[in-house]
């Protein structure tokens, strides 16, 4: 599915965002506090967008590595962004050592995991201790007529203008509907504070990792 919607994936992401996805990375590259020569890993990393984001917090001497498993999507990552080290990979087994990475990054991409615990638990091994997890991702609003209006968009208007591109991508879309959900980390290891962007819509989960 990512390889086939890589070609329109950003505009796609800010058309269907009005344009506040990139205020949302923005905030989640804020909120992994980085400091200068520091190495943080961005999973799911998609077209680098996110990864983007976290290299100035990282200059100089730092490094930033964006980890996907859809070839065409690091494609246009490394042709929008060659600071960043991008590599084809599995975020639920990731090559680093133990409490060697600063920071781990995730977004809008926790949902599309297969086994997210196993997922989690290789975050957490990675981090040091006091390293921090910043997960991105959607997340239902308070109910009422918000709830109301972002279901028949998310369930409605997305997928069927998705799919005046092709039918492929409004199945795309509509399963991005289908799996919206929030992440549960604090019986894996880190102390979390959750913080909700645009009425609730997005959610940061930050998770420190616990020594």
């Amino acid at each position: 599915m990512f390889d086939q919607i890589a070609p329109g994936y950003d505009a796609r992401n800010r058309l269907f965002s009005v344009a506040r996805d990139h205020a949302w990375r923005r905030r989640a590259a804020e909120r992994a506090d980085l400091r200068p020569g520091e190495t943080v890993l961005d999973l799911c990393t998609g077209t680098g967008k996110l990864a983007h984001e976290l290299l100035p917090f990282t200059r100089p001497g730092g490094r930033v590595v964006g980890i996907d498993f859809s070839e065409p999507m690091l494609e246009r990552a490394r042709k929008l962004e060659p600071e960043v080290e991008f590599r084809l990979g599995d975020v639920s087994r990731l090559n680093e050592p133990d409490a060697s990475i600063d920071a781990v990054t995730i977004g809008f991409g926790i949902r599309n995991l297969v086994d997210r615990e196993q997922a989690l638990r290789e975050m957490h091994r990675v981090l040091r201790p006091g390293g921090r997890l910043v997960i991105l991702e959607f997340a239902p609003p308070p109910a009422g007529p918000l709830m109301r209006a972002y279901r028949f968009y998310l369930t409605r208007v997305m997928p069927a203008i998705a799919g005046r591109f092709s039918a492929g991508e409004r199945q795309a879309y509509r399963y991005l509907a289908e799996t919206v959900q929030a992440a549960v980390l604090g019986r894996l290891g880190f102390a979390v504070t959750i913080e909700p962007l645009t009425f609730g819509i997005v959610v940061l989960h930050v998770a420190v990792r616990r020594g």
